[in-house]
């Protein structure tokens, strides 16, 4: 089920589970080292994924799904968006942006 070229992320509860359910179709990651190199190689060019996998939490038994990868921007302006679960999401200006498309597989959901 899972491509080649696929970006692997964790997320906690309540993300996960407006993003599996759909209403979050976007991911946002605080600037670091790490995610740097997930999204950009060492020539400063976009990576190519067809795919992100989301676990919530770590081990081959936590909830997961599929989605398709649209590419990432960068924030330019801070903002607060809330979401039916109480979710609470403050973006910065700086922020990675990974935009998804549809989740065509969802695992180990209890």
């Amino acid at each position: 089920m899972e491509e080649q070229n696929t970006l692997h992320l964790t997320l906690k509860k309540r993300a996960f589970e407006v993003m599996v359910s759909g209403e979050k179709s976007t991911e946002y990651r605080t600037p670091s080292s790490w995610i740097k190199s997930r999204l950009i190689d060492k020539e400063g060019n976009p990576k190519k994924y067809d795919n992100v996998k989301f676990v919530n939490g770590y081990g081959h038994d936590k909830p997961l799904f599929l989605a398709d990868y649209k590419g990432f921007e960068i924030s330019n302006c801070n903002q607060t968006i809330k979401f039916s679960n109480g979710l609470t999401v403050i973006v910065k200006k700086g922020d990675y942006i990974i935009r998804l498309g549809s989740v065509f597989y969802k695992g180990n959901q209890h």
